[in-house]
């Protein structure tokens, strides 16, 4: 665990590793979706955070800890990146088929990502890499990085489903913005892993499970 992080406590990582442990060593699938929304909500429960799941229904957000309303997402993707985070669905956007012109999706757009900044305060992602049996927990700022959207001129969005990098003159960029046609949805990729936090890792010590 980094020794700044909120969940750096003797009660959330023995209860967090358990969990863990028990999904990927004894069901014999990894720590993902359900399972780690799941052991992330009982760990913070045994350190004495406090603890609001979500009201049935809410768009943006799974959980509040200490008042902070957080997005849980999860990835086992088999092209994870080590220094790059990718969220290929991070809300659905039905009208991205209805938008007809740049002004309009450059509206649409800016209207959801002011509402996604109000209601989110981080998204908690959870990765697995296959290969090195590693997982780890990191945490993206919603903020700092999203309100850079409400900069980006017209002319990005140009395209029937813009792809975006944001900031336009920084290389690499903090993220890539998608606005995904195909799929009605929202999809942040490349998003720097340095402008990111990581709370804590974990490696299992042998090879316990063939996916």
């Amino acid at each position: 665990m980094a020794p700044n992080s909120a969940f750096n406590t003797v009660q959330f990582e023995p209860e967090f590793r358990t969990r863990l442990l028990a999904q990927h060593c004894f069901v014999g699938t990894p720590l993902f979706q359900d399972s780690f929304d799941a052991a992330f909500t009982a760990a913070c429960l045994q350190s004495g955070h406090e603890v609001m799941p979500a009201p049935t229904g809410r768009r943006f957000w799974d959980v509040a800890v200490d008042g902070r309303k957080i997005s849980l997402k999860s990835t086992k993707a088999r092209n994870l990146r080590k220094n790059i985070l990718h969220i290929s669905k991070l809300t659905e956007a039905a009208w991205i088929q209805d938008c007809r012109t740049a002004a309009l999706r450059r509206d649409r757009t800016l209207r959801l990502f002011e509402q996604y900044i109000g209601e989110v305060d981080v998204i908690l992602q959870f990765r697995y890499f296959s290969q090195s049996q590693l997982y780890e927990l990191v945490e993206i700022p919603v903020a700092p990085l999203f309100e850079q959207i409400m900069s980006v001129d017209k002319s990005e969005f140009a395209a029937d489903g813009p792809t975006i990098n944001i900031p336009h003159d920084k290389n690499p960029p903090d993220f890539t913005l998608k606005l995904d046609r195909s799929d009605s949805k929202i999809t942040i990729s490349n998003i720097n892993k340095d402008v990111c936090f990581v709370h804590g890792s974990w490696r299992l010590a042998d090879q316990t499970m063939q996916e």
